[in-house]
């Protein structure tokens, strides 16, 4: 969908009334009239400039409200007033209509290529905070949560986000996100192609994948099976102990052979390579969402608040992602009469530093009549910045000991 009408379901989403029953904390929340209501309360978190909360509060009423703004103490005792679901409940609607089948998505072959994976996020040292969500690292003295995602790669959107403890089994958040897909949306799981990691395949994975009807490629260690171990280089199909009949791919990457195991036989084994390499796109996710929009600087120290920044952060993930579509085809049309080498696309992190600093702040807190004019602005501005794509580019990954890690957990101490 567009970028102007996915702001603007998150506003109907915002100013919902049914909204605040299923959010607040307590039945007298939002009863009273208050300097800042429940929607210019959500409004203001989805602004995620990583300034100081009070900074924020000074440009949000400046902008939208005018007087004098509310305390930082007052907006922490306000936002305990309601939970993480006015963000969730964004993404969710947001997610199932633009997977409605109204839109015309990319795919590869015919698939929607998804990818699962987990992650980790480093949270505020309180107690609370530990006893909610755990401890990880040496000595288990950094406060951590557990973070799993559903993420179409092609598209660059998050379908289903997970928080959840930092000891959690990502096959249990990788059979939630397939019960997600197949209850929500029905149209793209019959359409869709699972990719995972060697940490996910297991017996009960692979057979959760053929109950739904699911299509899957999963990258396997060496040893997964006698069956996969034994298999040949190429294309073979195996019959594994539990009786499931998959096909097993391998090849070399460099002087590695990969392994993967799928349940696709009709597609040629040279596919195979460039197929898994599509799951690097997930871990470029992570990056954007931990290291440019910033999600571990929480703004606040309880559970609810890490909830309420993980949540939010998504909306502004899938958020990005609609824009980047739209500056895409803007750098198209500016690039089209040039004789490039490369093809360029819109520089992710100009993009999510112009939609945090000022987009999301224009559209969602005060000015929900964003024209089309300054959208038009922003998409040529983000036209100049570019980078080209460059296929096939690849690094040699180096081992060695990272001097950091040290003061890493010198810092969680």
């Amino acid at each position: 969908m567009k970028i102007l009408n996915l702001l603007q379901r998150q506003r109907e989403v915002t100013n919902d009334p049914k909204l605040l029953e299923v959010s607040r904390t307590h039945p007298k929340a939002f009863t009273r009239k208050r300097s800042m209501d429940f929607p210019q309360a959500v409004s203001f978190m989805l602004d995620m400039r990583k300034s100081t909360l009070q900074t924020r509060l000074n440009a949000f009423y400046r902008h939208t409200k005018g007087g004098a703004p509310i305390s930082q103490p007052a907006f922490t005792k306000l936002r305990a007033q309601f939970d993480h679901t006015p963000f969730e409940a964004m993404l969710r609607d947001c997610v199932e209509e633009e997977y409605s089948g109204r839109y015309q998505l990319p795919k590869w072959k015919g698939f929607h290529v998804l990818a699962a994976d987990g992650s980790y996020l480093q949270l505020p040292r309180t107690d609370e905070i530990r006893e909610e969500f755990g401890t990880r690292g040496m000595g288990h003295v950094c406060h951590s949560a557990g973070v799993s995602v559903l993420f179409d790669v092609l598209h660059g959107w998050a379908l289903d986000p997970i928080i959840t403890h930092a000891d959690m089994n990502e096959g249990l958040q990788l059979e939630k996100h397939l019960a997600y897909l197949c209850g929500n949306l029905p149209d793209i799981a019959q359409k869709a192609l699972i990719l995972i990691d060697r940490g996910y395949p297991s017996y009960k994975i692979f057979a959760a994948m053929d109950e739904n009807n699911l299509h899957f490629c999963a990258r396997c260690k060496s040893n997964f099976t006698t069956e996969t171990r034994d298999a040949p280089l190429g294309s073979s199909i195996v019959t594994l102990k539990s009786g499931q009949t998959v096909r097993v791919v391998k090849f070399f990457i460099g002087k590695t052979i990969e392994t993967l195991v799928t349940n696709l036989f009709d597609l040629p084994a040279t596919d195979f390579p460039a197929l898994y390499a599509m799951r690097w796109g997930i871990e470029t996710m992570y990056h954007e969402f931990k290291r440019i929009i910033c999600v571990e600087k929480f703004s606040g120290k309880t559970p609810n608040a890490i909830r309420q920044d993980f949540w939010a952060a998504m909306v502004m993930l899938n958020t990005a992602a609609c824009l980047r579509k739209e500056a895409d085809e803007a750098v198209v049309n500016r690039q089209k009469t040039k004789k490039n080498k490369h093809f360029y696309r819109a520089r992710n992190s100009d993009l999510i530093v112009i939609m945090r600093d000022r987009f999301m702040f224009a559209v969602l807190c005060g000015r929900p009549a964003f024209s089309k004019r300054n959208l038009n602005i922003v998409t040529k501005e983000l036209a100049r910045a570019v980078s080209p794509v460059r296929p096939g580019r690849s690094f040699p990954r180096t081992h060695r000991t990272n001097p950091a890690a040290n003061s890493q957990l010198k810092s969680c101490l």
